[in-house]
């Protein structure tokens, strides 16, 4: 008997010949595959030979999602390595009241398997390369009813809505696009755009990350909606929204809501190098003048249809700050912010500097034409409650500062504020006319500080005192020298319990009688003390003509008149002074010094008739040549 019948062992040889369990199972997996690509293969048959059935099964999915029409102008083709994809050439959608226009050079599509295997065609990620849209957002879009219509027309907390919630939707991306948007007239123009939108099913949170070109910056941007199926029916869901550039950054995060009662309630925040140029990228303007640079803004915001609410808002605008509320809506059509700030501390020259400087190099008016803003694309209502405001050297505290817009004519007052220990009032409004630019000022001091006030604005406190003083003015033109010489209006000016510097009345009286000669030396220094004086002013085609003037002190009284030429800057101002007792009473014998302040106003200079004090001395008198003295006849050649 071999041993081999006496035993179950296999033989060598047959060992050798057995397959390992490694390699069953790999054979079990190529056959598998092998299966399941012949099983797709079948199943795709129909659309691995016909491109026309191809094309009709991705148009109705992309038709059935999004609601529009799709039209292949190229060459379709379906494959199914290294997975399951389609291929479209020159692909067009569009809707069918050319609200929405998409033209695509190629398009790319992932096949789901599993349906596959049923003999269904699910796309489940889209690329679009070099897509070309256009959207007219004042058009009403009109095209069959999509995945995201059909979830909008459920009404909530239905069974209807649920299975509008539960149906699958997919993902697009864009490689290098470009849009051109119309919105209310105005063509806005994306470019280089690079996007990809994430909504897997309608009922769960959807992403839509991307970054474009807008005026020559690139965007980045992303908008994250966690229940869009309930957005879409007028619920509310939480929505995060981010824009990044270069020169601007805005985020929001809050609950939107869409439908009749479309609002947004929740956190904004933006900041911008320059306000200005951020505004400039979507064909916007700052609605008042400024640079608005370094500009940061957040506050808690409550957005709806044509009305944005702004509270508790914090800004940051070129060195200031403010804290309080804004409201922009729209009146007869025209966009109107509204707005109550308050602010600590203000620096008013930002708002000023674009204004062009009011004299050249010459010490003459500008005569440059102005250029004159366009402030008429919204109108504005700001009011600030200020703690210290400066405007150069200029200081003012506790004031209530306004500005207006309307129609693109503005208005600055100050309704009321602290000043030099006294009170301060202001305003000034300008707009265009047809003389170019037409002005018009008020202005009213209550117990001013003059010395102080003269001090910061011009450098030379000639004056002190308290000052009551009212001014209005008003005139056109379209350049500063222009607008001088159109000036007219009133004014009047009151000092009280002051003093003039560089002039001293009362020793130069004093001394006149006894020492002519020494009283013309002894006005020019010194100061005089000013229990009163006043003036009224006359101005008419830029002449301010001053009369009934007036000032008394101790031991002196003082009548003067004169105008000043303000297209030339310059001032002439004469003068009779009296000697006077403490109550301000003259004597009909009592002595009198006549002068003129007389020059550009820069350069003021103090004029006396000097023959008349020559002629008070004995010394000097015998020196000046009579009256009667016939000029002798030129001798000799």
């Amino acid at each position: 008997m071999q041993p081999s019948a006496l035993t179950n062992k296999p033989s060598p040889a047959l060992k050798a010949r057995r397959p390992s369990a490694a390699t069953l199972r790999r054979l079990a997996i190529a056959a598998a595959a092998a299966a399941s690509f012949a099983g797709i293969s079948a199943a795709a048959a129909p659309w691995l030979f016909s491109p026309t059935a191809l094309m009709d099964a991705v148009a109705d999915q992309l038709q059935g999602s999004s609601g529009l029409y799709v039209a292949a102008r190229g060459q379709i083709s379906f494959s199914l390595l290294p997975r399951p994809s389609i291929a479209v050439e020159s692909v067009a959608f569009a809707d069918r009241n050319g609200a929405l226009f998409i033209e695509s050079s190629e398009l790319h599509g992932d096949v789901d398997v599993l349906p596959l295997l049923a003999g269904r065609l699910k796309v489940t990620a889209v690329t679009l390369i070099r897509p070309h849209a256009r959207i007219d957002f004042d058009k009403t879009p009109d095209g069959a009813p999509g995945a995201a219509a059909r979830a909008a027309a459920a009404k909530p907390a239905t069974l209807e809505a649920a299975a509008a919630d539960n149906v699958r939707f997919g993902t697009v991306s864009i490689v290098d696009g470009d849009a051109r948007i119309s919105y209310r007239g105005r063509l806005y123009a994306l470019e280089r755009i690079a996007a990809k939108f994430e909504w897997r099913r309608i009922g769960e949170a959807a992403a839509l990350t991307g970054a474009f070109d807008v005026n020559g910056e690139r965007l980045e941007a992303l908008l994250w909606v966690a229940r869009p199926g309930a957005l879409l029916r007028g619920e509310e869901s939480v929505v995060t929204s981010r824009l990044d550039g270069q020169s601007f950054r805005f985020e929001a995060q809050g609950v939107g809501q869409l439908g009749a009662n479309a609002r947004f309630a929740g956190h904004v925040a933006a900041a911008a190098a320059s306000a200005r140029r951020a505004l400039a990228l979507f064909g916007l303007a700052a609605p008042l003048p400024g640079p608005f640079s370094d500009t940061q803004f957040s506050a808690q915001a409550t957005l709806s249809t044509g009305e944005a609410h702004f509270k508790d808002a914090r800004l940051f605008v070129d060195g200031n700050e403010f804290r309080g509320d804004l409201d922009l809506h729209k009146e007869d059509g025209r966009p109107t912010l509204a707005a109550a700030l308050q602010s600590e501390f203000l620096s008013l020259r930002p708002f000023l500097s674009e204004t062009p400087p009011l004299v050249d190099s010459d010490g003459q008016w500008n005569r440059r034409p102005f250029d004159l803003p366009d402030l008429s694309g919204a109108d504005v209502d700001l009011r600030l409650a200020v703690g210290h405001a400066r405007l150069g050297r200029l200081k003012i505290s506790d004031a209530s500062i306004r500005a207006t817009l309307r129609d693109g004519a503005a208005e600055f007052s100050i309704d009321h504020a602290q000043a030099y220990r006294g009170a301060f009032k202001f305003r000034a409004s300008v707009a265009p006319g047809p003389e170019g630019l037409a002005f018009r000022a008020n202005a009213q001091t209550m117990a001013v500080e003059a010395g102080p006030l003269l001090w910061d604005a011009f450098g030379k406190p000639s004056l002190a005192g308290a000052l009551n003083a009212t001014l209005t003015l008003d005139g056109s033109g379209d350049r500063m020298s222009a607008l001088m010489r159109s000036l007219k209006g009133r004014a009047s000016v009151a000092l009280v319990d002051g003093e003039m510097s560089g002039l001293d009345l009362d020793k130069a009286l004093q001394t006149l009688e006894k020492r002519p000669l020494s009283s013309a030396v002894d006005i020019r220094s010194g100061r005089s003390i000013v229990d009163a004086a006043s003036a009224a002013i006359k101005f008419e085609n830029g002449v301010a003509k001053i009369f009934e003037g007036n000032a008394r002190g101790p031991g002196f009284s003082v009548a003067f008149s004169g105008s000043a030429q303000l297209p030339e800057r310059a001032l002439s101002i004469k003068a009779v002074a009296r000697e006077a007792d403490n109550a301000g009473k003259i004597s009909d014998s009592a002595p009198s010094i006549a002068f003129e302040v007389a020059g550009r106003w820069d350069e003021l200079a103090l004029m006396l008739d000097t023959q008349s004090f020559i002629r008070r001395s004995d010394a000097a008198a015998p020196l000046l040549p009579r009256a009667d003295a016939s000029p002798q006849a030129p001798t000799g050649q």
